[in-house]
C-alpha cells in the first residue's frame, strides 16, 4: 500500500491512499463527531501532523503494525494541523499537542492513548497489554 499526505483546494489536509487495504481507512482530519464504524471492534487510529515528516513516515509503522494483527485490528488515519481538532472524534484530546498521536479503541472506548514514535514490535506490546489483556 503506498500513501501520500495532500492539501484539498481549501488547504485541508486529507491521505491518500493507493490500494487502500480493507481495514485501513482514511480519515477526515476534523469530523463534526467520531464515525460510527470507529465504535465497532478494534481499531487503532494515528493522528499525524500533516506538515510534520516524520509523523507521515511513521505511517508505515502503523500500517505494519495493523498488518501484526492479521486482520482484528483495524487502523484509521488521521491527518491533523491542529491538535484542538482532535476533540472532534475523541473528547478529552482537544489539548494533545504530541504526535503522532496513537489510540485504540475497542468497540468505542479508549483503550490506548499514546504518542510518539514507536518500533513496530513496541507498539504492537502496548495495544496487545492494554486493548486484549
Amino acid at each position: 500500500m503506498a500513501y501520500k499526505v495532500v492539501r484539498t483546494t481549501e488547504g485541508s489536509p486529507r491521505i491518500v491512499l493507493d490500494e487502500e487495504p480493507v481495514n485501513c481507512k482514511a480519515l477526515e482530519p476534523m469530523p463534526n463527531e467520531r464515525e460510527p464504524e470507529l465504535n465497532e471492534g478494534l481499531w487503532l487510529v494515528m493522528a499525524f501532523a500533516a506538515w510534520s515528516a516524520p509523523d507521515i513516515n511513521a505511517i508505515q509503522t502503523a500500517i505494519d503494525v495493523v498488518k501484526s494483527f492479521d486482520g482484528a485490528l483495524k487502523l484509521g488515519l488521521r491527518p491533523f494541523d491542529s491538535p484542538e481538532e482532535h476533540g472532534t472524534w475523541c473528547p478529552g484530546l482537544e489539548n494533545d499537542e504530541n504526535s503522532p498521536l496513537w489510540v485504540a479503541l475497542r468497540n468505542g472506548q479508549v483503550c490506548l492513548k499514546t504518542h510518539g514514535f514507536f518500533t513496530v514490535d513496541a507498539l504492537v506490546k502496548e495495544i496487545e497489554a492494554a486493548c486484549l489483556a
